[in-house]
């Protein structure tokens, strides 16, 4: 008789959960952190760069998505790429 997928993992202490709750909190904790930071660098870009949201998506974002990236990639690639040290 076959083992089910329950039968083959040992189930998790209340220690462990509460360690895995933790750790994914922490996570999205930070995710979002990040997130805020991109978008706070974005509008640095656009008031440093003097530039039009729309012209800026024209030849910064537009490029980028034609390739295939994702918004959120190419979003992070150039705030990373403003802050490359000269």
């Amino acid at each position: 008789m076959a083992k089910t997928k329950d039968e083959d993992s040992p189930a998790l202490s209340e220690r462990q959960i509460e360690n895995l709750r933790k750790k994914l909190r922490e996570r999205l904790s930070r995710e979002e952190v990040e997130l805020s930071w991109r978008l706070e660098a974005l509008d640095r870009i656009f008031t440093a760069s003097m530039v039009d949201e729309q012209i800026f998506h024209q030849f910064w974002v537009k490029p980028l998505l034609s390739t295939g990236l994702s918004l959120e990639t190419v979003l992070a690639l150039i705030v990373d790429c403003y802050f490359q040290p000269n």
